[in-house]
C-alpha cells in the first residue's frame, strides 16, 4: 500500500509542477494588471473569464471524464485509437457549431456576460479561445491515462510561457490595453495544439464509432449539468457582487475604501454604479487568488487520483487504501489552510519597486475571505475523494445531484448574503456550496461504493485545524509571525500524536 500512495504522491507533484509554477505566475500577473488596467477594466476581464468557465463546460460536454473512463483498463486501450477518435470528432463539431453561434449572437452573448457593445470583439476571442481548449481535452486526457505526467506538464507550462509573454509584450510593448490579455491566451491555446501534434498523428484516425459515442455521451453527459451547477457554485457570487449598486458598496465599506482612488483609476466610459460593482469583483476575485495554494493542491491531486483509483479498483484492499488516502489529503489541507491564513497579509504587502506591493493596498479590503476560500476549496478536494464510488460504478447520475445542491445552495445563499454582508457573504455561500456538494456525494457514493472512511481521525485533523485558527482570529497576539509557526508547529504536533504521520511513514 505504501509503494502506491507514494507513487500516487509522485504523480501529483509531477502534475502540479506545471499547475503550481503556471498558476503562481498568472498570479504575479495580477499587480500587474491592478496597476496598468483601469479598474472597470479589470472587472471586464474577470466578468469574461467567468463566463469561460461556463462555456468550456458545453463545450467538452463531459467527453474527458468519458475518456478517461473507457479509454482505460487492458480493454479500453486495446481501442484506444478508435476511442480517441470518437471523442475528439466529437469536440470538434460541438465547437464548430457553438463557435459559430456565438458569433451570431455576439450582441446577446455580451447582455448575458455583462458587458458594454464596445467589448463585442471579445466574444470572437472567446469562443476561439473555447474551441482551441476543447480540442486539447482528449489529449491532455491520454497524457494522464498513460502516466505521462511530464509530456502533460510541459504542455500545461507552455502554456503559460506564451501566455505571460504576450501579455507583458502586447501590454507594455504595444499599449494594447486588456485586448491582450484576449490575444496571448488565444496564441497560448494554439501552441498548445501544435504541440500535442504527436498525439494526434498517433491515434486521430478517420473513424467514428457511433455505438461507442453514444456510450461516452452517456456517461459525460451528466458532466454538463453537474458541471454548469459546479460552475454556479464557485463563480456566481462575482455576477451577484458586479451588480452591487453604489450605495451598497458604500454602505459595506465606504469607511474602508478610497474613494478618488476609483475615480481616477476608472476609464471615462465607466458609469458610477457599474464602477464600484466592478471595484467590488476585481478585489473579491484578487483576494480569491491568494487561496491559489488549497486550489492547487486540490487540482494537483485530481489530476493524479482518476487516474489511480481507476487503475488500483480490483486491488484487494482498494476501499482502504482509498480511506487512507482520504485521511492524509485532509491532513495536508489544514497545513495549507494554516499557512496560508496566517500570512496573506505578509505576502500581499511585499514590497516592489517604486513604492508599491504585490498586491495594492485598495485590494488588502478583501483578505478578510481568504480563509474561507481556503476552506471551500479543501471541501473541493472531498469532493473529488468522494467521486471514486461514482466512477467505478458508472453512476455519474449523481454528480447532477451533488452539484445541483451545491449549485442550488450558492445562488440562494449569495442571494441572501451579499446586500447585507457583501464580501464575506459571497465567500461563506461559495464555501457551503462547496461543502454541501462533497458531502451530498459522499451521501450516494457510500450508498454504491462503501469507503471505510476513517471519521475518528479526520475529526481530529479538523478539531486541530479549526482550534488553531480560531485562537490566531480570537487573540492579537498571535498574529506575529513566530506565534504563527508555532501554531502551525502545534497542529503537526496533534497529527503525530493521532498517528496520522506515522501511519505514512509505516506503510
Amino acid at each position: 500500500m505504501g509503494s502506491r500512495i507514494r507513487r500516487l504522491a509522485s504523480e501529483t507533484a509531477v502534475y502540479g509542477v506545471s499547475s503550481i509554477l503556471g498558476r503562481l505566475i498568472n498570479f504575479a500577473l495580477v499587480p500587474f494588471y491592478t496597476n496598468v488596467l483601469p479598474i472597470d477594466h479589470y472587472g471586464v476581464v474577470i466578468l469574461v473569464y467567468t463566463s469561460l468557465v461556463f462555456l468550456q463546460i458545453v463545450f467538452t460536454h463531459g467527453m474527458e471524464s468519458a475518456y478517461l473512463r473507457f479509454a482505460a483498463g487492458a480493454d479500453g486501450r486495446a481501442r484506444v485509437q478508435t476511442t480517441f477518435s470518437t471523442a475528439m470528432w466529437s469536440l470538434t463539431g460541438i465547437s464548430i457549431a457553438l463557435s459559430a453561434l456565438l458569433f451570431v449572437f455576439r450582441g446577446e452573448a455580451a447582455w448575458v456576460i455583462g458587458i458594454q457593445e464596445s467589448w463585442l470583439d471579445l466574444v470572437y476571442f472567446a469562443a476561439a479561445i473555447l474551441a482551441f481548449d476543447a480540442l486539447a481535452v482528449v489529449p491532455m486526457a491520454e497524457l494522464r491515462l498513460s502516466n505521462r505526467p511530464w509530456r502533460f506538464a510541459s504542455a500545461r507550462l507552455l502554456h503559460v510561457a506564451v501566455n505571460v509573454t504576450l501579455n507583458l509584450y502586447l501590454i507594455l510593448g504595444q499599449g494594447m490595453g486588456l485586448r491582450a490579455i484576449f490575444v496571448a491566451n488565444l496564441a497560448a491555446s494554439a501552441s498548445v495544439l501544435l504541440f500535442l501534434t504527436p498525439e494526434f498523428i498517433r491515434y486521430l484516425r478517420p473513424r467514428f464509432d457511433s455505438a461507442l459515442w453514444k456510450n461516452l455521451v452517456r456517461f459525460g453527459i451528466p458532466f454538463v449539468p453537474g458541471g454548469l451547477a459546479y460552475a454556479l457554485s464557485e463563480r456566481v457570487s462575482l455576477f451577484f457582487l458586479g451588480r452591487m449598486t453604489t450605495d451598497q458598496v458604500l454602505a459595506l465599506y465606504g469607511d474602508r475604501i478610497d474613494a478618488d482612488l476609483i475615480s481616477s483609476a476608472t476609464s471615462a466610459a465607466g458609469q458610477a454604479t457599474s464602477v464600484y460593482g466592478q471595484y467590488i469583483v476585481s478585489v473579491f476575485g484578487t483576494a480569491y487568488k491568494l487561496a491559489i495554494l488549497m486550489m492547487l493542491v486540490s487540482q494537483m491531486f485530481k489530476y493524479a487520483w482518476q487516474p489511480f483509483f481507476l487503475n488500483r479498483a480490483r486491488d484487494p484492499d482498494a476501499r482502504d487504501l482509498f480511506a487512507r488516502i482520504f485521511t492524509l489529503f485532509t491532513a495536508g489541507a489544514g497545513v495549507v489552510v494554516l499557512s496560508v491564513s496566517f500570512f496573506a497579509m505578509e505576502l500581499v504587502a511585499l514590497p516592489l519597486p517604486g513604492g508599491r506591493h504585490v498586491i495594492p493596498e485598495a485590494y488588502w479590503l478583501g483578505l478578510q475571505i481568504v480563509p474561507l476560500a481556503l476552506i471551500g476549496y479543501v471541501f473541493q478536494g472531498w469532493y473529488y475523494n468522494f467521486s471514486v464510488g461514482i466512477y467505478l460504478e458508472k453512476q455519474t447520475r449523481y454528480f447532477v445531484h451533488a452539484t445541483v445542491a451545491g449549485g442550488t445552495v450558492s445562488v440562494i445563499l449569495t442571494a441572501l448574503l451579499v446586500p447585507s454582508m457583501g464580501m464575506m457573504g459571497a465567500a461563506l455561500a461559495t464555501t457551503l456550496a462547496f461543502a454541501s456538494m462533497a458531502l451530498t456525494l459522499l451521501f450516494f457514493s457510500q450508498r454504491v461504493y462503501r469507503v471505510p472512511y476513517r471519521w475518528g481521525q479526520v475529526a481530529g485533523i479538523v478539531t486541530a485545524a479549526g482550534v488553531c485558527l480560531g485562537l490566531w482570529y480570537a487573540i492579537d497576539g498571535l498574529q506575529v509571525w513566530w506565534a504563527e509557526v508555532l501554531l502551525i508547529l502545534a497542529y503537526l504536533s496533534v497529527l503525530h500524536a493521532g498517528g496520522i504521520v506515522k501511519a505514512l511513514r509505516a506503510s
